[in-house]
């Protein structure tokens, strides 16, 4: 898929990424690959939009790795021009191994935030974050 992504339409980039079900050692190939994809200002925002969603189900068991991809997430959360990205970007924070350690800056992003539906959603997804951190 990475090899002939670039060939690829808007609609056949997002149904690569959208049926995309990464394996349990996928993590360290894809994750470089789908960052660039979602800070691509060029790219259609809705294959950015499902680039980050990938997040959520991608394996990411090297400590160093999760902290580089929740580092590029929120940059994206909060400075992309988009409010899809930064929308996305801000709610799969709270998905990635190490989530724990951003809880402040996050916060942060969230009272900066525009627009009232991003913060809305990346609260809602921070407050849920919580509710199974202290469920659990």
């Amino acid at each position: 898929m990475i090899a002939n992504f670039s060939r690829w339409n808007a609609d056949a980039r997002f149904s690569a990424l959208h049926s995309l079900v990464p394996g349990v050692a996928d993590g360290s190939l894809l994750a470089p690959f789908l960052l660039a994809v979602a800070a691509d200002v060029s790219e259609d925002d809705l294959v950015r939009i499902e680039a980050v969603r990938v997040f959520e189900i991608l394996p990411l068991d090297d400590g160093s790795l999760a902290e580089e991809c929740r580092g590029a997430l929120i940059h994206l959360a909060r400075t992309d021009d988009d409010w899809d990205v930064r929308n996305a970007a801000g709610c799969a924070v709270f998905g990635l191994p190490g989530a724990e350690r951003e809880l402040e800056t996050m916060r942060s992003v969230i009272a900066t935030e525009q627009e009232e539906f991003v913060r809305d959603n990346v609260g809602a997804a921070l407050r849920m974050f919580l509710r199974r951190r202290d469920s659990g």
